[in-house]
C-alpha cells in the first residue's frame, strides 16, 4: 500500500508540472530558438554541405614524363571518371607538390619516363598516385576511380602480353559483387557524415534546453524530482519528433531507403533523447552556476564528437578511446539508426539499445536525486 502511494504521488506530481509546462512551451522567445529555429538552420546548413552526396571534380594534378599513347589513355580515362577534373603539370614536379601542400590539388598522378615500353616490355613500371591525406575525404575521393581504372589496364594488357609471347592467359575465377547500400555505394561514408551530424547536433539542443528549463524553474514551486521530470517531458516528446523529421527530410532528399521500422528507429531516438536531458540534468546539478553548466557542454559536444565513431571509425580507435566511446549514448543511438537504416534489425536488438540508453537516467537519477533538489532550492 505504501508502494502504490509512492507511485500515485510521484504520478500526480509529475502530470501537474506536465500540464503546467504544456501551454506556456511556446510563450519563450528563447525556447523558439531552442526548439526549431536554430536545429532547422543547422540542418539546412548540413544539408546544402552535403547536398551533392558524393565529391565531384576534385582537382588533381598530373605529370606525365612518358607521353605515350598508354599515358594519356590513362589520363584521359581518369579524367573522364566522375571525382577526378586533372590539371597538366608538364615535367613540373615541383610545383604540383607546392600545390598538393597548399590544397589547390588533392592528388598527383605521376606517370614516369619508358612507361608504355616497360609495360609491353613486362617489365611492370608503377604510376603513381598519392594524396594529401591532411584532406582525407577529398584525397580519398579524388582517387576513388583510380584502382578500377588500373584493374582495368591490366586485365587489357596481360592478354596483350601473353599473346605476344605464345602462352595461353590462364582463366580466372569468376566472382560477382553483390552489395545493397542506401542509395549510392560511393556516397554512403557522406551520407553517414550528414546523417550522424544532424544526430550529434541535437543533442547539444537537447542539453541546452534541459539546463535553462532547470535554471529557470519557477520559485514559487516546491522543486522535487517528479516536479522536474514533468517538465522536461514535453520537450522530450519534441526532441524526438524533431529528429524524425529531419531524418525524414534527409531520407526525402537522398532519395534514401530506409529498411528497418521507423517506429524503431522512433524508439531509439526517444530514449536518445532522455539519455541527452539526463546529461543536462547531471551538468546542472553538478555545476555551481549557470554558466558553468553551459561551459561543459562544450566539452561534452567534443568528446560525443571525438569518440562516438562520427571522426574516425570506432574499430580504428585505441582501446581507451573506444571505452570513452562506449560511455556515450550518441554512439549507441548512432549505430543503431544507421544500422536500422541498412538492414532489417529485430526489435530485441533495438530493445537492448533502448535499454543501454535507459541506463544513463537511471544512474544519473541515483546520482542527482537528492542534490538537485538542493542545487533548485539555491538557485
Amino acid at each position: 500500500m505504501e508502494n502504490r502511494q509512492l507511485i500515485s504521488d510521484f504520478w500526480h506530481r509529475f502530470k501537474d508540472a506536465f500540464n503546467d509546462e504544456i501551454p506556456v512551451i511556446f510563450k519563450r522567445f528563447t525556447f523558439h530558438w531552442l526548439m526549431w529555429i536554430l536545429p532547422l538552420i543547422i540542418f539546412v546548413i548540413i544539408s546544402s554541405i552535403f547536398y551533392r552526396g558524393v565529391l565531384f571534380d576534385l582537382p588533381v594534378g598530373y605529370v606525365d614524363q612518358d607521353k605515350s599513347t598508354l599515358s594519356r589513355e590513362i589520363i584521359r580515362d581518369l579524367n573522364a571518371g566522375a571525382h577526378a577534373n586533372l590539371t597538366n603539370y608538364d615535367n613540373q614536379l615541383k610545383m604540383a607538390e607546392r600545390d598538393l601542400e597548399k590544397a589547390k590539388i588533392y592528388a598527383i598522378l605521376y606517370i614516369p619516363p619508358n612507361f608504355e615500353a616497360d609495360v609491353l616490355a613486362g617489365r611492370q613500371p608503377t604510376p603513381m598516385l598519392y594524396y594529401n591525406a591532411l584532406y582525407y575525404s577529398a584525397g580519398l575521393y579524388s582517387i576513388m576511380d583510380y584502382s578500377g581504372l588500373i584493374a582495368s589496364l591490366n586485365t587489357q594488357y596481360r592478354t596483350t602480353l601473353a599473346t605476344s609471347i605464345g602462352l595461353p592467359v590462364p582463366k580466372l575465377a569468376q566472382v560477382n559483387f553483390n552489395y545493397d547500400g542506401l542509395f549510392n555505394a560511393s556516397g554512403n561514408s557522406m551520407y553517414f557524415q550528414q546523417f550522424s551530424a544532424v544526430v550529434h547536433l541535437l543533442q547539444l539542443f537537447v542539453v541546452t534546453t534541459t539546463i535553462h528549463i532547470l535554471s529557470r524553474l519557477p520559485k514559487r514551486t516546491r522543486p522535487n524530482y517528479p516536479f522536474v521530470l514533468g517538465k522536461l517531458a514535453p520537450y522530450t516528446i519534441w526532441y524526438t519528433m524533431l529528429l524524425m523529421f529531419e531524418i525524414a527530410m534527409l531520407v526525402l532528399f537522398s532519395d534514401a531507403r530506409v529498411s528497418g521500422s521507423p517506429f524503431a528507429m522512433m524508439l531509439v531516438v526517444f530514449f536518445y533523447v532522455i539519455a541527452a536531458q539526463s546529461i543536462g540534468i547531471l551538468l546542472y546539478t553538478f555545476t555551481k552556476t549557470v554558466l558553468d553548466a553551459y561551459t561543459y557542454i562544450g566539452v561534452l559536444v567534443g568528446l560525443a564528437l571525438t569518440y562516438s565513431g562520427v571522426v574516425v571509425p570506432e574499430l580504428s580507435m585505441p582501446w581507451i578511446a573506444r571505452f570513452i566511446s562506449s560511455l556515450e549514448p550518441l554512439t549507441y543511438a548512432l549505430n543503431k539508426l544507421f544500422d536500422l537504416f541498412l538492414r532489417h534489425s529485430s526489435y530485441l536488438s533495438v530493445l537492448k539499445t533502448c535499454g543501454i540508453l535507459m541506463i544513463y537516467p537511471i544512474i544519473i537519477t541515483v546520482l542527482v536525486r537528492k542534490r538537485l533538489v538542493k542545487r533548485l532550492h539555491s538557485q
